[in-house]
């Protein structure tokens, strides 16, 4: 192994440790290098691949003679068209069949013990559930002989990776399964070498191309033996082996490490969030919150810990111990007198039905105790309940859809409202208008509920709509208590499920929800705690995108790293990989040569600035795929992010460009930028960073927005977030939907922009070709963990 590969292996070691499936990653390395030539030096003195297929022919000729194993047939000889990759001297390409045998089959007459291709326990690689089966009992697939040293490969799905050798002496004999290859190695071939080549991803690799069949897709034994095998000295063989097996034991203590790693984050994450549910002191609320911000770069790596960080928020909402309470709210007791007021005026006006008598809450339903201010009530008694209509029998009946234009949301659309921040964007069907005569129109932002299929899932109206019977609407005072009802109906959901019959069809009815026990908060309380829940969940998004990226680009980092050493075959191209793989992991030069090559191209345009260049930047990445690792936020003027700030100061202080600040005539201050001679040498340097397509998509998209106004660029990068960001979420919106969340949940200067203006710049994205993909990065609103207010 020279030195530059031990120092890529070492980092490929390091970056592993982090990435997904990274270490399955390091292991598949390992032996492509191996396989390669690449993991152990060669020795010129030892005896050539060459001489040792001599040695195999004469052992071969003489088994043949003494009748143990049959004359094989002639293979075709390697063409060079079919070698993969360049061998080390002394190495030499054969097919499998030239370096082992098998040894027949025959029909068991006695007990045996039978190895199945499903008794392989194929991460490590070993027998684990050999049986003892009598001869009448045999199937039909048990015939193939097998001997201790043979390695026995299974040639049919799902089990293709389940090799192994047969380590030991089995009594009675073994008999395998016809579903193997069975090879048993000649001398000077070490049968654990063949069993790591079988597992390695160039002979997967050719398995796959070759292997016949749809539903069962196997390799027969001729495509198998005829597959190609890089054959190194014997000597070095052995050597080979004893470096995997270092190397895969030190691969084994990395997985244990992060297995223990992961495990210590899960258990003082779930110690901590239990001490915050449990808190009863004020001190000891500070004192857990203290150690969650003092460890939160740690314990917020995983998704499986913001997850429970959901739960935790939406229990402490219920619980009261959110934010802090203030003395001087009007009770609960005395909302829930004008919330009585209000029901009998609606059912007075025919708005509603009159509600059943709620029972008495018991003692013994009350869970825990509640802050001064609150009341335990029944759930029906804060609003009402009411369950979509659909008075038609069929309910598919065509004639209640045909021509329709009212939308018909069912469980499924609620269901994926969590996609889209509990807004229920879709519909799969529409009501017209008999359809509509024999439902009910539910405003938009009505709190949904499913009851059956899904149950308990919850979504608020993006739209005037439908509902059927299986999804119930409520109908609050206030909007705040709607959100308070859905924290809690989130947090019921478990308990709720056990509600439902176990049958075909879950459901649960109506009077269940209403008379689940309910914690009612004083009014202006529910206001503070249904803003302190959407920042804090906005914070569990931000944690959840920020784990998504830094995965992400770790995965793609260790594929880059994997690529670039797995495919060079040379030690100039190694030279050259490892030059390319510098440029990939200095990502403050890779960002700092593309904003200079943005600034060359730009700068003279009437309308360029700030603004305009964390825009195009902005796009750069989520539209051509430039690797930027931005992180922008939904700023007033569209998606930014700070590094703009950081990369002026670099460009002022290496004398790329000057920044300079001028009032406009409408009072706003714009920064401007005038390049400087020195600007030249990194923007050269992207050229070379940028493959061939991603510069001329670049180019192109300068070039369309280099005579756009200020504001419209900004509307151009908001559109495109605002769809890109659908798509990231798996929601492939209307036209409707991107020009409402840009003027309802961006900023909200965006509101200036008119849903006609907005929707002529949509056509236009769509007339050049700038249509999202769904690639990263999603915008992002930044917040802080803050339990207290």
């Amino acid at each position: 192994m020279n030195k530059h590969t031990a120092e890529l292996l070492e980092k490929h070691f390091d970056t592993a440790f982090a990435a997904p499936d990274g270490i399955k990653k390091l292991r598949e390395l390992i032996l492509t290098l191996a396989m390669q030539g690449k993991l152990v030096p060669q020795d010129p003195n030892e005896q050539p691949a060459k001489e040792l297929l001599q040695e195999i022919e004469a052992e071969k000729q003489r088994l043949v003679k003494e009748g143990k194993i049959k004359n094989p047939k002639p293979l075709l000889p390697v063409m060079e068209e079919e070698k993969p990759y360049v061998l080390p001297q002394g190495w030499e390409w054969v097919r499998l069949r030239d370096i082992c045998h098998d040894w027949g089959q025959r029909v068991p007459n006695s007990r045996f013990t039978y190895i199945d291709v499903s008794a392989i326990d194929n991460k490590s690689g070993r027998i684990a559930e050999a049986q003892i089966i009598g001869a009448s009992d045999a199937p039909s697939r048990a015939r193939k002989i097998v001997h201790p040293g043979d390695v026995v490969y299974s040639t049919v799905r799902p089990y293709l990776l389940n090799v192994a050798i047969i380590e030991r002496e089995y009594e009675p004999e073994p008999i395998a399964s016809t579903a193997f290859a069975v090879l048993h190695s000649y001398n000077g071939v070490l049968n654990r070498f063949v069993f790591r080549y079988l597992r390695s991803p160039v002979f997967i690799g050719y398995v796959e191309r070759t292997q016949k069949g749809v539903a069962y897709p196997a390799i027969n034994d001729g495509d198998f033996f005829s597959g190609l095998f890089p054959l190194p000295p014997s000597d070095e063989q052995h050597r080979i082996i004893a470096k995997i097996d270092e190397l895969m034991a030190r691969c084994d203590e990395l997985e244990k490490l992060r297995t223990a790693q992961q495990g210590a984050r899960l258990t003082v994450h779930a110690a901590a969030i239990k001490q915050l549910l449990n808190i009863v002191e004020p001190d000891q609320h500070q004192r857990a919150q203290a150690f969650l911000a003092e460890h939160f770069g740690e314990l917020y790596t995983v998704k499986e810990n913001v997850t429970e960080l959901r739960k935790a928020i939406l229990q402490l909402a219920v619980m009261g111990k959110l934010v802090p309470q203030d003395p001087d709210d009007q009770p609960a007791s005395e909302l829930l007198k004008e919330i009585e007021a209000e029901k009998q005026r609606l059912v007075k006006e025919g708005k509603i039905k009159k509600p059943k008598p709620l029972p008495p809450i018991k003692l013994e339903e009350v869970p825990y105790a509640l802050p001064q201010g609150w009341d335990w009530v029944r759930l029906g008694s804060v609003g009402s309940f009411e369950r979509g209509k659909s008075k038609h029998r069929p309910r598919n009946d065509k004639r209640l859809f045909d021509g329709g234009t009212y939308p018909f949301v069912q469980t499924g659309d609620v269901s994926r409202a969590k996609k889209t921040k509990y807004q229920i964007l879709t519909c799969g069907n529409f009501y017209n208008d008999f359809g509509l005569q024999q439902s009910r129109l539910w405003e938009k932002k009505t709190l949904c509920i499913t009851i059956a299929a899904n149950i308990a899932e919850t979504g608020f109206l993006g739209m005037d709509a439908c509902i059927p019977d299986s999804v119930v609407a409520f109908l609050s005072v206030d909007p705040a208590l709607s959100k308070l009802v859905k924290v809690f109906i989130d947090v019921a959901k478990d308990d709720l499920e056990r509600f439902a019959p176990s049958t075909a069809q879950k459901n649960i009815n109506l009077e269940i929800i209403n008379e689940l026990v309910f914690p009612l908060p004083p009014s202006s309380e529910q206001h503070r705690i249904v803003a302190k829940v959407d920042q804090l969940m906005d914070l569990c998004d931000s944690l959840d995108q920020q784990i998504d990226a830094v995965t992400s680009k770790q995965a793609e980092l260790l594929n880059a790293l994997i690529n670039t050493q797995s495919q060079s075959n040379t030690a100039e191209q190694l030279q050259s990989a490892s030059r390319s793989t510098a440029q990939v992991i200095d990502l403050a030069t890779y960002r700092a040569s593309i904003g200079c090559y943005t600034f060359s191209k730009l700068a003279t345009a009437q309308y360029f600035g700030r603004t305009a260049a964390a825009k195009v930047l902005y796009l750069a990445q989520a539209h051509v795929g430039l690797e930027l690792d931005l992180k922008p936020e939904r700023e007033a003027a569209g998606p930014l992010d700070t590094w703009i700030y950081d990369f002026e100061r670099q460009g002022q202080d290496k004398h790329w460009f000057e920044v300079n600040e001028k009032t406009l005539a409408n009072g706003r201050k714009k920064t401007e930028y005038r390049c400087l001679p020195a600007l030249s040498e990194p923007a050269a340097k992207a050229e070379a960073l940028m493959t061939l397509g991603q510069k001329a998509e670049f180019d192109r998209l300068i070039h369309t927005l280099a005579d756009k106004k200020t504001e419209e660029v900004e509307i151009i990068a908001t559109l495109f977030a605002v769809w890109n960001d659908f798509l990231i979420d798996g929601v492939q919106p209307t036209d409707a939907q991107i020009i409402s969340d840009v003027r309802e949940n961006w900023h909200e200067r965006k509101a200036r922009f008119t849903p006609a203006e907005l929707g002529r710049w949509l056509d236009w994205l769509r007339r050049e070709n700038m249509i999202p993909q769904g690639l990263p990065p999603r915008t992002v609103q930044q917040s802080r963990l803050n339990l207290d207010g």
